[in-house]
């Protein structure tokens, strides 16, 4: 699907939808706990509803409950799969997945969709080899020998994905003497491994960690079940804090301003470029001002560079997004994409291995390729329906964890029309 933006100045109110990250993990501590959780307001999307599947294809019954907006899962009922596990294009479904099963006594197949084959994999397989786990791929197939784990101790990288050391606090508690997870190199994107430590909270599971976050014990125990609230998505909302700072005011529901999600730090970076804030509970509001350009680390929130770079792209001089190496394996090679988009509407831009440096100027149209990636479709859409005369290639991957994106922006004024 192409979609096509025409000038407009969008601005109003929106409610993002539920947080990914939360969705995802609460799933998978619900499936480990004995008896009935809920997850109330979870996200419902492509990345989400890959874990929701092969949840259930692993025996776990999870239903929606009539009249809610909650799901209702009975966990601890695992059984083996009667055939590949698909995780669509989810890395969180495929990496934290091939930690559970690895404590499963059974095998699995956890089959990789197109983008997802190209992401790494290989921290978390040589862990899972550290403790005694028979696990490999095969093209874009991870295949596990799930085992009762005995061995309690693994040391890998910090700093390529959080999500590897997620998986391993997830399958903790259910291994025979729980894990000690050592980190070789300072984490990144710390606040990932803190909403993990939150989750594991809300079942019943305690988490020990060094001030660092490079020592992590977990004792065995029990998950319990319980009723699980998911907070709204900042990631999801980036784009639009973005939207609000560039072209007119937009209020966001939906937003916990307490979060530790990462990319609640979206709100500072821009108030530094200059855009007015507001904030009470559970909303945040942005009314544009001139912007000027910024140095931004962004080690601890990567999912930030497509929305910062189109609003350092209207900034008045030069921004540089430090920290963004990581950024070149997620859905795509964002760092080239965000180049490639920016330059096609006339921006300078200079990619460098872990920065990128824009110069701030006057947008124009362009033909943008998405390259199948939400973050950078989401991005680019903002930016278009303030510009103009913008097109943006393979606009459904919003799917991924923002179904509703395209009509929200609708909704606050945005002229989007669509080819199928």
């Amino acid at each position: 699907m192409k979609i096509h933006l025409d000038k407009s100045l969008p601005g109003g109110n929106i409610a993002v939808p539920s947080s990914k990250s939360y969705t995802i993990r609460g799933l998978i501590a619900a499936a480990q706990a004995n008896g009935q959780s809920h997850i109330i307001s979870p996200l419902i999307a492509d990345d989400t509803l890959a874990t929701r599947q092969v949840l259930s294809e692993l025996g776990i019954d999870i239903s929606t409950d009539a009249g809610s907006e909650s799901w209702e899962i009975t966990g601890n009922t695992f059984k083996a799969p009667s055939g590949n596990l698909f995780c669509r294009e989810s890395a969180a479904t495929l990496r934290f997945m091939s930690a559970v099963c690895a404590r499963l006594p059974f095998e699995c197949h956890l089959l990789a969709g197109h983008s997802l084959m190209r992401r790494p994999m290989l921290p978390l397989i040589q862990a899972l080899h550290q403790l005694g786990i028979e696990i490999e791929t095969r093209g874009n197939t991870t295949v596990i020998n799930g085992q009762v784990i005995t061995r309690s101790k693994v040391s890998l990288p910090g700093n390529i994905s959080s999500q590897y050391v997620s998986a391993l606090m997830l399958m903790a508690p259910a291994c025979t003497h729980g894990l000690e997870i050592h980190l070789a190199t300072p984490p990144a994107s710390l606040p990932y491994l803190k909403m993990t430590k939150q989750t594991l909270g809300s079942f019943g599971i305690k988490v020990h960690s060094s001030i660092d976050w490079q020592e992590i014990s977990i004792p065995p125990q029990p998950y319990l079940p319980a009723r699980y609230r998911v907070e709204g998505d900042w990631s999801s909302a980036s784009s639009f804090l973005a939207l609000g700072a560039i072209a007119a005011p937009v209020f966001i529901s939906n937003l916990d301003t307490d979060s530790f999600q990462a990319d609640r730090i979206m709100i500072k970076f821009l108030a530094e470029m200059g855009a007015e804030i507001e904030s009470g509970q559970n909303w945040v509001k942005v009314n544009p001002k001139p912007l000027s350009g910024i140095n931004a680390d962004l080690t601890h929130s990567i999912d930030l560079l497509p929305a910062l770079a189109v609003a350092a792209a209207c900034a008045k001089g030069q921004s540089i997004l430090s920290g963004v190496r990581q950024a070149r394996i997620k859905e795509s090679n964002r760092i080239r994409a965000v180049s490639q988009g920016l330059s096609a509407m006339g921006i300078n831009i200079i990619e460098e291995d872990d920065r990128l440096i824009i110069e701030g100027g006057q947008p124009k149209g362009a033909e943008i390729d998405s390259f199948g990636d939400h973050r950078i479709a989401m991005a680019f859409g903002i930016l278009g329906s303030v510009v103009g005369e913008t097109h943006i290639s393979d606009a459904e991957c919003v799917t991924k964890t923002y179904p509703d994106f395209w009509k929200n922006l609708e909704s606050l004024g945005g002229k989007v029309t669509q080819d199928v």
